[in-house]
């Protein structure tokens, strides 16, 4: 397996992902659970726009020049609708927090299931 630039740079990224799984199974409290997610969420985007800017593609922009290799334009289209569902997922889960925390304000899963 030859390692290329390409591959390195989602080195990092898997690893965030992986620090993030960690981070959801072991959490003990919801707050810890949804950075975990938005840890997972963040991880799993960086792997597409990595993925989707790969060298010699231009972007597809109307312009004087005219590019040979130009960039799909719908993974752009997926990723960009993936940000504002993981966002409203996450404002989401954040209200449901604030909720539960009136009960119980640690928010810890042990507290919650009494």
């Amino acid at each position: 397996m030859e390692l290329t630039p390409e591959k390195i740079r989602l080195f990092p990224i898997v690893l965030l992902m992986i620090i993030g799984c960690f981070g959801l199974l072991n959490s003990k409290s919801i707050l810890r659970s949804l950075l975990s997610l938005d840890v997972i969420d963040t991880a799993t985007i960086t792997i597409f726009v990595l993925i989707a800017a790969s060298s010699g593609y231009q972007t597809p922009i109307v312009s004087t020049q005219r590019y040979s290799a130009y960039s799909d334009p719908y993974p752009q289209a997926i990723i960009l609708t993936a940000i504002v569902i993981g966002f409203a997922t996450q404002a989401l889960l954040c209200s449901v927090a604030l909720r539960l925390g009136r009960k119980s304000p640690m928010l810890r899963y042990r507290d919650l299931e009494k």
